[in-house]
């Protein structure tokens, strides 16, 4: 089970990587104050992305977003898509997490089931680190670490989100690993 700091952030980073809203200048501000409080190391990698988010009107963002997480395939957040593709051993793992999320009663709303938003919001309701763990280190990890290098590399002003989303799950599934499945 994770810990209601590792809950809130898992909160926050979905809504810092949906679609901008009216609120995304909040949201990242508010993710950064929650890793300042907790992950100051973190925090130093997500200031950039909070910065960059000021500095644009709603409507240059949106675009940005949609170029960058809705037209490219390299950097889309759809985690089974970049596992399988567009094959069937997609359809099964969104099955498989379908099931776990009507298990716990969780809604995943109008996404797929492996949009990276709704994967973390069920990572913040989710109760059995021991389903939490792999999930993170064999879908939602090698995912963000090939977006990270690829938005790095584009100079995208994402990277610096999804980059501290990558370090913060990284350190969060050290913590699920040493404590078997508590942090």
């Amino acid at each position: 089970m994770l810990s209601e700091e590792s809950k809130q952030l898992c909160r926050v980073f979905a809504e810092v990587l949906e679609y901008p809203g009216g609120s995304v200048h909040e949201t990242a501000a508010e993710c950064l104050s929650a890793l300042d409080a907790s992950l100051p190391d973190i925090a130093d990698q997500m200031r950039p992305f909070v910065t960059f988010i000021d500095s644009q009107k709603r409507g240059s963002l949106e675009e940005l977003y949609s170029e960058t997480f809705d037209l490219a395939p390299g950097s889309t957040l759809y985690i089974g898509y970049h596992l399988f593709g567009e094959t069937p051993k997609r359809s099964s793992f969104l099955v498989r997490l379908e099931e776990a999320y009507q298990f716990l009663g969780f809604e995943s709303g109008t996404e797929l089931a492996d949009h990276l938003c709704v994967m973390l919001r069920f990572m913040a309701v989710a109760e059995d680190g021991e389903f939490v763990l792999p999930l993170l280190e064999e879908s939602i990890l090698p995912v963000l670490d090939k977006m990270a290098a690829e938005l790095q590399k584009n100079k995208n002003g994402y990277a610096p989100a999804v980059s501290s989303l990558r370090l913060f799950l990284r350190q969060l599934s050290r913590k699920l690993a040493k404590v078997g499945g508590l942090a």
